[in-house]
């Protein structure tokens, strides 16, 4: 008996000193290559077709990344942000469909996108608590200054011996719903830090920044930072990805928009010698939908049709958004629309809305559920509020002034009329304000329905911080909602411009 188990134990030492011979062999193995992928903006869980051909989809994502898992097991998948608000899919799930899908792929981390916080901090953090994989913020907090959801600044990966450390980056905070539970600190200093920690945790063999900001604030980034060897950011066009080396062996990469493409990132390391070499992979129609992940977004998006195909009213005229995005520089009669609807639920002297949360065109024909949360699928709240003419003047002075950059602050309005001269400097465009046919007074107070978003300072209105609410939020309803009251009231939607903003030239 005892010469039984000395020879079962004889067995385990001589496996284990195999096993672990084996994995030091792997690890120290030269040249070494671990891949990193990334992705972001995932608004669909199914294909998006459009213009741009056929692309996206959870399930075509999933058979993208187990292909290259087959190819390199030491591979780490990273999700840069954005799978709530949005569009329509997101509006009505908030993300909690993506969070699923990124559970059955096996994603590794994930940073915040705006998006995220369309429906409030509270969503976003239940979003966190059911995530499988690990979200990251470098400089996100609460009001207190602690990490928002207590989340880590940073996160190291160690893929075959190769050391990488990530960190996270959120800017732009003030065109999502603002409840004072998240704080955006500077991006730059937050860079540092998280940096800093990495290098005092473990010396690593790259470091990477997920970023949600401009590609402009991208190379910034990598020029106060040089411990950061690439930058992977957020989409810059829907159809196109995009690779920039901005110096040797450093790169900034961002993919298509709704999950068109991924950024693949090898890094191989050869003795102290480390190569980075990204490379484009497309999520399109010839990549062949995993089964499993196929039935998931089938079944949501099932459910989402029988939810929203309801007709609610009839449409005499298209509503039209602008193939050049004209809710965001002149008058259109969606604008007019949606700035009734919440002067109407309130019975308010004006009605204000901020061009880009106007987010597509509706035709002709019967006025859908669906229709309402594809025209407004962020789910803010209308408010009311008490409003100086002076501060309405300076919230339209706002909205004009970055029309040349089709900014989505354009202010479409309800109850009275304005023009302005995009030629003249910002600050003094906006001319002939009229409430009610009447010119402005700007001491006079006039109640004001707007959104939540724009109120707390969104789109650069901060204007409003000495206006009393009437309605808070709290008490508020969402802005789809309101459009759907209306457009069940009108019955027949018949909406047209009628020069309640002029351009003058």
């Amino acid at each position: 008996m005892n010469r039984f188990f000395l020879a079962l134990l004889s067995f385990f030492v001589c496996v284990g000193s195999l096993l672990i011979s084996h994995e030091g062999a792997d690890a120290k193995e030269s040249p070494r290559k671990a891949t990193v992928l990334y992705f972001n903006d995932a608004h669909e869980m199914s294909p998006v077709v459009n213009k741009f051909g056929d692309r996206g989809g959870v399930a075509r994502l999933k058979t993208a990344i187990d292909r290259v898992r087959s190819e390199n097991k030491h591979t780490a998948v990273a999700f840069g942000g954005d799978l709530g608000g949005g569009a329509l899919f997101g509006a009505v799930y908030q993300g909690f469909p993506m969070v699923e899908a990124f559970n059955k792929i096996g994603i590794d981390l994930a940073n915040f996108g705006q998006h995220d916080f369309d429906f409030g901090s509270d969503v976003t953090k239940k979003l966190v608590e059911q995530s499988d994989f690990r979200w990251i913020s470098s400089n996100l907090t609460d009001s207190e200054g602690k990490p928002f959801a207590d989340v880590p600044t940073y996160k190291i990966i160690n893929k075959q011996g190769i050391k990488i450390g990530v960190i996270s980056l959120t800017d732009d905070m003030n065109t999502t719903s603002l409840d004072g539970q998240v704080v955006q600190q500077d991006l730059i200093q937050s860079a540092k830090a998280a940096v800093e920690k990495v290098n005092e945790t473990k010396k690593v063999d790259a470091i990477i920044a997920l970023t949600q900001e401009s590609l402009q604030k991208d190379e910034q980034l990598l020029a106060a930072v040089p411990e950061i060897n690439a930058v992977f950011t957020e989409e810059q066009a829907e159809d196109q990805s995009f690779i920039h080396e901005y110096e040797n062996n450093r790169y900034v990469a961002a993919p298509e928009g709704n999950l068109g493409s991924m950024i693949r990132l090898d890094i191989t390391k050869d003795g102290k010698d480390v190569v980075l070499k990204p490379a484009v992979i497309e999520v399109d129609h010839t990549v062949p939908e995993d089964p499993e992940l196929k039935k998931l977004a089938d079944d949501y998006q099932k459910k989402l049709e029988e939810k929203l195909g309801e007709p609610i009213a009839k449409l005499e005229t298209p509503l039209n958004y602008g193939d050049n995005h004209e809710t965001r520089f002149q008058e259109t009669n969606i604008g007019n629309f949606v700035a009734d609807s919440y002067r109407s639920f309130y019975k308010a002297d004006i009605g204000m809305m901020n061009g880009g949360g106007i987010r597509t065109s509706i035709p002709a024909g019967e006025f859908t559920l669906r229709d309402a949360y594809a025209i407004l699928p962020f789910q803010n709240k209308v408010i009311l509020a008490d409003v100086k003419g002076e501060t309405i003047k300076a919230a339209l002075e706002n909205g004009v002034s970055r029309v040349e950059n089709l900014g989505g602050g354009f202010m479409q309005v309800s109850g009275m009329n304005y023009s302005y001269n995009p030629a003249k400097p910002a600050g003094s465009r906006v001319e002939n304000i009229l409430v009610n046919n009447e010119p402005i007074d700007m001491q006079k107070t006039y109640k004001t329905a707007m959104l939540n978003y724009v109120f707390n300072g969104g789109d650069g209105y901060t204007m409003f911080k000495d206006s009393s609410l009437l309605v808070n939020e709290a008490n508020a309803r969402t802005d789809a909602e309101v459009l759907i009251e209306y457009a069940k009231d009108l019955g027949v939607i018949d909406v047209k411009t009628e020069g309640r903003i002029s351009v003058m030239q």
